[in-house]
């Protein structure tokens, strides 16, 4: 298990944040505990059901699935994610 540092874009706030992750998350926890911490850190709600955000990848040009792993489809530290 390694750290994994990503910048997370929300086009819809127009910011970027910085997160790091395990290598060994899914894309489903690891959405959950970003939307949570946006969400704080803006003092709103701003995803009011998790479960339909969308988690994207730009390095690998597509989105990725709540069952996938981090690690194992290729996400790795500098990497941006884009959560629409």
């Amino acid at each position: 298990m390694s750290k994994i540092y990503l910048d997370v874009r929300v086009p819809g706030l127009a910011r970027t944040y910085e997160f790091s992750a395990d290598n060994v998350m899914s894309v489903g926890k690891v959405k959950s505990h970003f939307a949570s911490q946006i969400s704080a850190a803006e003092g709103r709600d701003i995803f009011p059901d998790p479960g339909k955000v969308l988690f994207c990848s730009q390095a690998l040009e597509g989105f990725l699935q709540d069952f996938e792993i981090l690690g194992d489809v290729g996400i790795v530290s500098g990497d941006t994610i884009i959560l629409l």
